[in-house]
């Protein structure tokens, strides 16, 4: 059972998970976003992050993992899964001020580095990031802030950057190709039931015993 737990962090998060986060992002229109270009707002959200990383590396030296957390939960106020439950905190530090009232009213607008759950120690911290502004994982949103998406780093240090990290632009990439896949796979599905009717069936589309009949009738 522990070895089935364990593997199930290591996967991260996946194609899945930032697809329903990416729709919720899309549903939004981008003219609704012109709030969060505010340097204020970039530095308000920068220190919830900063105060959130403390919290963070309170949590790790407590209990000796990082917070098993989903990448995004359903639940964001309430989900047992959710980053934002298990730290706890002012709730007003889990969303940034900026962002449209639709996001805001989810409870959470930053997205988790799943890669990071459940592990004890972390390889050189300051370049694992644990938090990202959530609008990052659709390709329609853009940056939330002038210098960027508010990223936050396992060290606690967060930077404001235009460069998203490769696991991100990656799966925003295979997310635009599995929607081409998909639309092609429906092209062709609608192509066969648009073909025209098989040489094996009778007259306007009758199985062959059925037309035999009505030869038969008709040379009578």
């Amino acid at each position: 059972m522990q070895k089935s737990r364990r593997s199930r962090w290591s996967l991260g998060f996946t194609l899945t998970e930032i697809a329903v986060v990416a729709a919720l992002i899309s549903s939004v229109p981008a003219a609704s976003y012109v709030r969060a270009k505010k340097k204020a707002y970039q530095t308000q959200c920068q220190n919830n992050l900063m105060n959130i990383g403390r919290m963070l590396m309170m949590y790790q030296m407590e209990n000796d993992h990082y917070p098993k957390a989903a990448f995004y939960p359903k639940d964001p106020a309430k989900g047992q899964d959710s980053i934002r439950v298990i730290l706890g905190g002012d709730p007003r530090l889990w969303t940034c001020p900026g962002l449209p009232p639709k996001i805001q009213k989810k409870g959470l607008s930053f997205v988790y580095n799943t890669n990071i759950a459940g592990k004890r120690n972390l390889r050189n911290p300051h370049k694992k990031w644990v938090l990202i502004e959530v609008n990052c994982v659709s390709k329609k949103a853009p940056p939330p802030h002038p210098g960027g998406y508010n990223i936050l780093f396992a060290d606690g240090h967060v930077i404001a950057s235009n460069v998203l990290p490769r696991r991100i632009t990656r799966i925003q990439t295979a997310q635009i190709r599995r929607l081409e896949k998909e639309f092609q796979e429906m092209l062709a599905q609608a192509e066969q039931m648009a073909e025209p009717i098989s040489k094996n069936d009778g007259p306007q589309g009758l199985c062959e015993p059925q037309a035999r009949a009505k030869r038969q009738a008709r040379s009578d």
